[in-house]
């Protein structure tokens, strides 16, 4: 049996709960769900603002070259300030290769 994968993501409503809705599901179906729930950290909140919807990223792959080629430069440029900005993964990669 080839089972065929939907991938989704859900916010807990009152009470604990998670509804899924998907088109491609039939009444009365049986399913298997797994839920994958990331951990916190005090950064999440950034994280969760910058992350991008599917629909999001689609929408991205249907832009012109050019224009992707563009905001990957603005965003690469804003990276590498942060990374010279922040030292502490330099301190990260500065140690010995340890072969296990």
């Amino acid at each position: 049996m080839v089972k065929s994968t939907l991938y989704a993501t859900a916010k807990v409503l009152p009470g604990n709960r998670i509804e899924i809705q998907s088109p491609n599901l039939s009444v009365g179906q049986t399913v298997e769900v797994i839920i994958l729930v990331p951990e916190v950290t005090p950064n999440d909140s950034l994280t969760e603002k910058q992350s991008l919807s599917l629909e999001q990223r689609l929408a991205f792959l249907k832009l012109p070259m050019a224009e992707r080629s563009r905001i990957l430069e603005s965003q690469a440029e804003t990276i590498l300030d942060h990374y010279q900005q922040n030292s502490e993964w330099q301190e990260l990669m500065a140690g010995d290769i340890i072969d296990y």
